[in-house]
């Protein structure tokens, strides 16, 4: 079993987003653990930045993100991502999206950007167990 520090972070009064850190290929990822993404996904201005040589393909299907709005998301392989302890070689089709609209609201905010979405298909996938109480993300 793996355990990572969860942060709280209180964006405004009564609202708070849980941040977790993690790595892609050593570069640091700042992520918000949001139960209700069904996606674990990656902006793409880091995508485009920092892994310009990623073969990325589209999706087929219908996005559609808190509002409700539909937009495109494409995928790619991306190595070495790390959560504490844990290693996945190659975390693939990693969904890739804008959070243009998430990281103006934390610049507004004070706050330092998120690069990833941490989400449901990690979530579930490795069993996690979110223990607020003492601020920790148990997963397997």
């Amino acid at each position: 079993m793996y355990q990572i520090h969860l942060n709280i972070e209180m964006l405004e009064e009564g609202n708070f987003h849980t941040i977790v850190i993690g790595s892609l290929d050593g570069l640091r990822m700042r992520m918000v653990l949001d139960t209700g993404a069904s996606h674990t996904c990656i902006d793409s201005e880091i995508a485009r930045t920092f892994f310009p040589d990623l073969s990325i393909s589209d999706t087929d299907g219908v996005n559609a993100g808190i509002g409700g709005n539909d937009f495109t998301v494409q995928m790619a392989d991306f190595p070495n991502f790390r959560l504490g302890d844990f290693t996945l070689p190659l975390f693939q089709n990693l969904p890739i999206v804008d959070m243009t609209h998430i990281n103006y609201a934390y610049r507004l905010l004070k706050r330092e950007p998120i690069q990833m979405i941490l989400g449901n298909d990690f979530l579930i996938e490795h069993e996690a167990i979110i223990d607020y109480k003492d601020n920790i993300l148990y997963f397997g």
